[in-house]
């Protein structure tokens, strides 16, 4: 039946609740998948049935994360980020208190205020260690008193 073939990476991404990036790495695990051109390159199909057989004989976990997520290195580049961003911001927040024009006030405020919103909203997901943890909370700390005195709320 027509409608049990996905055409494209996107539509098997879709069907099997992941990105495509990731099915990409698992064609070469043995992800089945048919390339009607024959080559490695272009477009590629997929047959339900065969999509959901694979699944069930245990080659992958639909809808989790792998067990090593973030990896280590991923994890030390979003630790690495973090601290940037914190620094960034901070740079911002101090140039919109010495700002004289109110429209840069505003504009430095703003990145400085989306830089914190962004940190805060990363930072329960990596691991970072007791210093680093330390130095970030004291940048975050004093990037929030900072916002305070330029108007933003909490």
């Amino acid at each position: 039946m027509r409608h049990d073939i996905l055409t494209g990476w996107k539509e098997i991404a879709n069907y099997l609740g992941m990105v495509v990036r990731t099915l990409q790495r698992y064609e070469v695990a043995g992800l089945p998948i048919h390339r009607p051109s024959g080559g490695s390159k272009g477009s590629v199909v997929a047959v339900r049935s065969e999509l959901d057989a694979w699944i069930t004989k245990g080659h992958i976990q639909v809808d989790s994360m792998p067990r090593s997520w973030p990896s280590n290195r991923t994890n030390r580049l979003g630790a690495e980020f973090l601290q940037t961003d914190s620094e960034v911001a901070l740079t911002f927040s101090g140039l919109a208190l010495e700002a004289k024009s109110v429209e840069k006030r505003q504009r430095t405020t703003r990145v400085a205020r989306r830089a914190y919103d962004t940190i805060m909203r990363l930072k329960d997901g990596i691991d970072l260690s007791p210093a680093e943890l330390h130095k970030l909370n004291g940048n975050l700390q004093r990037l929030k008193r900072e916002l305070e005195k330029l108007g933003e709320k909490f």
